[in-house]
């Protein structure tokens, strides 16, 4: 990573104050800058796409610490693996009800490929699905109501239908279809927050 541009520059190019920048820094919301001397550093071209996007997700109203959340799961990719095992030893491993786990395959939340009468072979999205369903429930959501993500099956098809119109339309390179992706996310998040905020006005 090439460190080169001064605060003042930054703030330059990205019209945002040099104590806003320093702000990001100590909250390490963005990518922090090199340490040259005691009271100078310089910053990388990805901080100034950082600042661009928070300036421009922060016009849309979203709120600092929900940008920061964003960004943090950026910073902190998933350490998530695959499994293989009966229910039992996955209820085991991740702290989660056995009848909880069926009940998500029964509704076809988690879709495992199935080895033998008893085990399971789980990828890596449906482990890092069944986590972060684990967490809702531990902040009080009641398993019955989440359930209800099944419901939704037909609009996350649509959704990856619209995402591959998008793949289709590009030159097919592993990048460029990372980066679509990654955008595509963030458009679809944001369009839900806008959503979101019109409920609760």
């Amino acid at each position: 990573m090439d460190f080169k541009f001064s605060i003042s520059e930054v703030a330059s190019r990205t019209g945002i104050s040099s104590s806003a920048i320093n702000y990001y820094v100590r909250s390490k919301i963005i990518t922090p800058p090199k340490k040259t001397s005691k009271t100078r550093a310089l910053f990388s071209e990805k901080t100034i796409d950082e600042l661009i996007e928070i300036k421009n997700l922060k016009a849309q109203g979203i709120p600092i610490k929900l940008i920061k959340n964003n960004f943090d799961k950026k910073q902190n990719p998933s350490n998530f693996e695959s499994f293989a095992g009966t229910i039992n030893e996955l209820s085991n491993k991740y702290s989660v009800k056995e009848n909880w786990i069926k009940e998500l395959i029964k509704k076809k939340i988690l879709t495992p490929k199935k080895k033998n009468k008893n085990v399971f072979i789980f990828d890596v999205l449906d482990i890092q699905l069944l986590s972060n369903l684990n967490k809702l429930t531990n902040l009080g959501m009641p398993e019955e109501y989440l359930i209800r993500h099944s419901e939704y099956n037909e609009l996350s098809k649509a959704e990856a239908i619209f995402l591959l119109e998008h793949i289709n339309f590009s030159n097919l390179e592993k990048d460029n279809i990372k980066s679509i992706r990654n955008n595509f996310e963030k458009v679809r998040d944001i369009i839900r927050i806008k959503e979101l905020n019109k409920l609760l006005d």
